[in-house]
């Protein structure tokens, strides 16, 4: 039980920060008894290590060039491997690292430390109590840079770039129809998408209890907590990027050719841009402190905006799909005069009118 847990000890702190050296003990200030312990935490034994390999108080260096029989145990010092070892590598209360070029052709362990890879290789197991890092050892995570920011910024427009062109390839009624929502209402639209927000997660609750209560519903729940988040998302994009569409005709304003493929086109890549312009200026103001704090707090409230009236509007909308959104075509207006279609010499006739009480007929 205990070699499992030092072995699942190991996996988990493998991208953990990890140089940094472990306390070193006193050789006399550690019980022999606590040294066993350790030892047997490796599958080990001293007189094992001391009649097949190496047992050393304080520290270990093997040096480029040579090649040593293993197990090397070092107690109360760190091993530091330069050159090849036939067997493993453990540090009690010290760390083991292996530097570039070294090959330790068993384990490396340490108890009370860390294992460092550092540019050698281990072919057996990693293992540490109570704690092991591989080489490739994480730093503490750098400030992102601006140019790092800007990237990440046009990373995202891209992406919505192209979902917006996905569903103008594909739903591209259901997205006018969403984006002639918010051109007509848009303040019912954020209310209903501020009322979306807070029901959505009671609904999602409210749908699991009716399907637990039944016996065949508790097998659609787990379908229900992916397909719900998921839907959800959905009609949050599906609503931003109408509002995106409607942005950008605003921003053109081209008239001349409303409606067609192109236009809905241009104006899709305008908005998205425009959207997307408070967040390439937070990418330029990374690191200025409270002025780039400040405009991102502005961003993620456009952002929140847009997201929201647009989830308002997809509500509205029934996602694009409502039949009262539907333009109705229009009627020509009812006329005086009947014109029938000439046929055969017939021409078109005034419509009888009524006599009027009195009158003399003609």
């Amino acid at each position: 039980m205990r070699r499992y847990f030092i072995a699942v000890a190991a996996c988990l702190m493998l991208a953990a920060p990890a140089r940094g050296v472990a306390a070193q003990v006193s050789a006399a200030a550690v019980p022999a008894d606590t040294v066993r312990e350790a030892l047997r935490a490796f599958s080990l034994s001293r007189d094992g290590v001391e009649l097949n390999g190496r047992f050393s108080r304080g520290s270990v260096v093997v040096e480029a060039g040579d090649s040593v029989a293993g197990p090397v145990v070092t107690f109360g010092g760190n091993a530091d491997v330069h050159g090849i070892v036939t067997g493993g590598v453990y540090a009690l209360w010290g760390n083991v690292t292996i530097h570039p070029g070294a090959d330790v052709l068993g384990g490396a362990g340490a108890y009370h430390g860390r294992v460092i890879l550092d540019g050698g290789r281990v072919r057996g197991t990693l293992e540490s109590w109570p704690a092991a890092v591989a080489a490739a050892e994480v730093q503490e995570s750098a400030p992102m840079t601006v140019a790092s920011a800007l990237r990440l910024a046009a990373g995202w427009t891209g992406v919505a770039i192209i979902l917006g062109l996905i569903v103008l390839v594909l739903a591209s009624t259901n997205l006018e129809a969403t984006a002639r929502v918010l051109e007509q209402d848009f303040g019912r639209a954020f209310f209903v998408g501020v009322m979306g927000q807070l029901g959505f997660l009671p609904l999602v609750l409210l749908a699991v209890v009716a399907l637990i209560i039944t016996v065949v519903g508790i097998l659609l729940v787990p379908f229900l907590l992916v397909a719900a988040p998921i839907a959800y998302a959905g009609l949050v994009t599906l609503g931003w990027l109408a509002l995106a569409l409607l942005c950008g005709r605003a921003l053109l304003r081209s008239r001349e050719d409303a409606g067609s493929r192109a236009e809905a086109v241009r104006a899709l890549v305008v908005g998205v841009l425009l959207l997307m312009v408070p967040w390439f200026v937070v990418a330029g103001l990374q690191g200025t402190g409270s002025v780039g704090l400040g405009i991102r707090l502005v961003a993620i409230g456009v952002s929140w905006v847009a997201a929201t009236a647009g989830l308002g509007a997809t509500i509205l909308s029934r996602a694009g799909s409502g039949k009262a959104l539907r333009r109705e075509k229009p009627q020509p207006p009812s006329q005086g005069w009947a014109t029938p279609t000439p046929v055969a010499g017939v021409a078109a006739a005034r419509r009888p009118i009524p006599a009027r009480p009195g009158a003399t007929p003609k």
